[in-house]
């Protein structure tokens, strides 16, 4: 599980690029110069090595020559004790906040349907196997292709920023959304539930390679009346094994055992589809400038305890 996916794709970062952000290539990877108010920093998301010194020696000559406090890094690699170790040996520092599922859930698509439903949770592989008791509650795929697609995707970023309000998490703008279709065209697939012919909720999957990313999900309070997640997710896992696509990353669960984390509810409705659970080394910084960057860290320990990252 420590191949490439779509956060080290061109697709990614011509997004990252569309929404204002810097990138800049080094030792093989994308890295996204993120300026705000309180500071520079960069992020390298998904990052694939083999030599963890070699790595931050590049990172950090390339790092130099701009004005960032550090480089936040979340490898494409299993948190194995060896790999924790050579990042600590190669100067990085445990990061406060998470970048990009670095625990996640994958599912084997080569495993037969039969298979995925005996490895899912009961209730999960009970939904699945009474959707035909909803008739009227329908799933649709989008290509961004489609003549309809920008007022849907429009339609979706909507519905996100109320979903985020009621949930209490921090959504993409609806600007970062259309540059998220622009960016990975139909590489980026918006499914749509629907329900009496009502929408209801939506998922957009982001296709890379032989695996695909649930990456957002938006829906109305009424979707809780009928199982349209479930829906969703059999509809979306059919596709992928028709299109012959190797692995499903549900992308993104709390870590084991936190019951607070704002990922909880998430993880116990995509730990229910079985798969693999994937612990990648967790996001860690590379100081750049010491001073600022202690400042920082500082900061975001803080606003990780108010916001339960």
């Amino acid at each position: 599980m420590e191949h490439k996916n779509f956060l080290q794709s061109k697709e990614f970062a011509e997004w990252r690029r569309l929404c204002g952000d810097e990138v800049v290539e080094v030792a093989g990877n994308y890295m996204v110069l993120k300026h705000a108010k309180r500071g520079c920093h960069a992020e390298i998301a998904g990052a694939v090595f083999s030599d963890a010194a070699a790595f931050a020696s590049e990172v950090k000559k390339v790092a130099e020559t701009t004005r960032c406090a550090y480089v936040r890094v979340r490898p494409q690699l299993l948190a194995t004790p060896k790999n924790l170790e050579n990042m600590r040996a190669a100067g990085f520092k445990p990061a406060p906040r998470h970048l990009y599922a670095e625990n996640t859930v994958i599912l084997d698509l080569a495993k037969s349907e039969d298979t995925l439903l005996a490895e899912m949770r009961k209730q999960t592989r009970y939904e699945i196997r009474h959707l035909d008791r909803y008739p009227k509650l329908t799933v649709e795929r989008m290509q961004a292709s489609d003549n309809a697609s920008i007022q849907a995707w429009s339609d979706f970023a909507a519905l996100q920023a109320e979903t985020a309000k009621r949930q209490g998490f921090i959504a993409p703008s609806a600007d970062e959304l259309l540059n998220l279709r622009e960016a990975f065209w139909d590489k980026a697939i918006l499914y749509i539930a629907k329900n009496e012919g009502k929408v209801i909720a939506y998922a957009i999957i982001i296709l890379s390679g032989d695996e695909a990313d649930y990456f957002e999900a938006a829906s109305h309070e009424e979707a809780r009346d009928v199982p349209a997640a479930y829906a969703l997710q059999w509809k979306i896992i059919n596709d992928l094994q028709a299109l012959g696509f190797k692995y499903y990353n549900l992308f993104g669960i709390a870590p084991e055992g936190d019951e607070h984390h704002r990922y909880a509810k998430l993880t116990t409705f995509k730990r229910g589809f079985g798969g693999e659970v994937v612990h990648y080394v967790p996001a860690h910084d590379l100081p750049i400038r010491g001073l600022k960057y202690r400042l920082l860290n500082l900061y975001e320990r803080a606003e990780k305890r108010r916001m339960k990252w």
